[in-house]
């Protein structure tokens, strides 16, 4: 059985964990080494959260958390890879590797959306063009809108979302 809960001040090693696994590494790639999360412009997407405007849900399955799913708020001198502007929140999501194919992550996406349609106008990531993900983001709403090195920046419109589903 899948919940969803409010991410805790406990699951920072976890949403750490998480964001480890949501390091895109090409096929027939060697992973990185995990030493990547302490470099400053990927620990950023843990690093005190809990901080105004961070939202954040985590993945339940069996009292197990099986992924992740937050956002942060950025400015324009502090910010990620999918920075847009300081009043759109950049998600970051992951799964556990034996967790993934069962519809998990679309499910957990759908519950921070819905979380932050009721707050902001915008929402926007960063991701990899090789990456699977890229088309449950398309499916959800998401459009490239732009190229940060080699990762697409993809955003999504409240209003447009709602349109559609009308």
């Amino acid at each position: 059985m899948l919940t969803f809960r409010a991410v805790e001040r406990a699951d920072i090693s976890f949403l750490r964990d998480m964001l480890y696994e949501a390091l895109f590494v090409p096929p027939g790639q060697p992973p990185f080494a995990r030493e990547i999360l302490d470099q400053p412009e990927i620990a950023r997407y843990v690093t005190g959260f809990g901080r105004p405007g961070d939202v954040g849900v985590v993945a339940m399955v069996e009292g197990e958390r099986v992924g992740a799913a937050w956002s942060r708020l950025w400015t324009e001198s502090d910010h990620g890879y999918g920075f847009v502007d300081e009043d759109t929140p950049e998600l970051t999501i992951a799964i556990r590797p034996e967790s993934r194919g069962r519809d998990i992550g679309t499910m957990l996406l759908e519950e921070l959306l819905h979380q932050l349609d009721a707050i902001y106008e915008t929402t926007s990531l960063s991701v990899h063009p090789r990456s699977p993900a890229v088309r449950l983001y398309q499916r959800l709403g998401f459009s490239h809108v732009d190229w940060v090195g080699e990762s697409m920046l993809m955003v999504r419109y409240r209003s447009e979302v709602s349109a559609v589903a009308l």
